[in-house]
């Protein structure tokens, strides 16, 4: 977008902020109030999902009012969005192909810092269908039992999931359990959270799943009063940066959880098994979906419970086509 466009976009965002109606905003620069909608929803939904915005979760949809509520939360926003590094106005995919992935993964071990902890963050992203959020205050115990087992049928708790309730957390992807297996591996050598215990591979079954570089926990900003809202900026930072990285500046979570989604709905579950996994209504579900075709093994496979999954040898960058709508790449090596 032009430096001028944008310009006028975040003006219109911080008058819809301020209570403007659009017709009065559209009237203000001589558009339509549908262009003023559609404008302004499509920056909120940049700073929802790139920046993050207090209070407001990535998938929310940015109503007027939504606006208004959270106006000072995404004002502070937009003071830190990067245009260049968001094109928001671009066409975003609905999901990625194999070979989209197979060079994410190639350009997290070229450019990353701690490239086996983000290997595993992708890997957790796009075959669980979990929110960042909620990646980011998953804990050893929640990935594996005290005989250091894989809890292939786990739970996302309650206080840590966007909705605020128990579902199913899928650790069924036998990629993504490697993945994890080689950072924490590399997390027990380091020493880092390790006890002499030999329960949990001997690290903290309390302590984080995944840690900073320096090895901390990723801090999780809280809204006062008891409000289960939070945020945290480090792990969309990592995801954004991971992104960039690749030029999928302007992939979000919602591919990733779509994705996630087809995944399960190939393997049987129905929308409600879904909607359960992802912590949504079945209209989100449906919405997900809206964009692609529902593959065609998913509509003849009877629904089936995703609580009681079979392992899955699936592959986010070729092989087992569990997780992808369509063929990979025949470049893809």
């Amino acid at each position: 977008m032009e430096p001028a466009n944008l310009a006028i976009t975040q003006a219109m965002l911080r008058d819809a902020a301020a209570g403007i109606p659009y017709g009065q905003i559209a009237a203000a620069h001589g558009v339509t109030k549908s262009t003023v909608s559609v404008r302004v929803r499509r920056l909120a939904q940049a700073l929802q999902h790139i920046v993050g915005v207090l209070d407001v979760d990535e998938d929310a949809s940015p109503t007027a009012s939504l606006l208004r509520n959270h106006r000072y939360a995404y004002l502070e926003a937009l003071e830190h969005f990067r245009p260049s590094k968001a094109p928001f106005l671009q066409r975003v995919p609905a999901t990625l192909a194999p070979a989209q992935i197979g060079m994410l993964l190639k350009k997290i071990d070229r450019h990353s810092h701690s490239p086996l902890r983000d290997r595993a963050l992708v890997h957790v992203l796009f075959s669980t269908g979990a929110k960042p959020l909620e990646i980011a205050q998953l804990t050893v115990q929640d990935y594996l039992d005290a005989a250091g087992q894989v809890r292939r049928v786990s739970v996302l708790r309650a206080e840590i999931a966007a909705n605020g309730a128990d579902r199913p957390l899928l650790f069924d992807c036998g990629e993504t359990n490697s993945a994890i297996d080689a950072y924490l591996a590399e997390r027990a050598g380091a020493g880092r959270n390790s006890m002499e215990a030999a329960s949990h591979r001997g690290l903290d079954p309390a302590s984080r799943l995944f840690l900073s570089r320096d090895g901390r926990a990723f801090q999780v900003l809280r809204t006062q009063g008891g409000k289960r809202q939070a945020v945290c900026k480090e792990i969309h930072d990592i995801y954004r940066r991971i992104f960039s990285h690749a030029g999928m500046a302007g992939v979000h979570t919602a591919c990733a959880r779509r994705m996630a989604a087809l995944s399960m709905q190939a393997r049987g579950a129905a929308t409600q098994e879904i909607a359960d996994a992802l912590g949504v209504k079945r209209a989100a579900v449906r919405k997900l979906f809206k964009s692609v075709a529902a593959p065609a093994s998913a509509r003849q496979v009877p629904a089936a419970s995703i609580r009681r999954p079979q392992p899955v040898a699936c592959s986010l960058s070729g092989g087992n086509m569990d997780l992808f709508p369509h063929p990979p790449s025949r470049r893809e090596a």
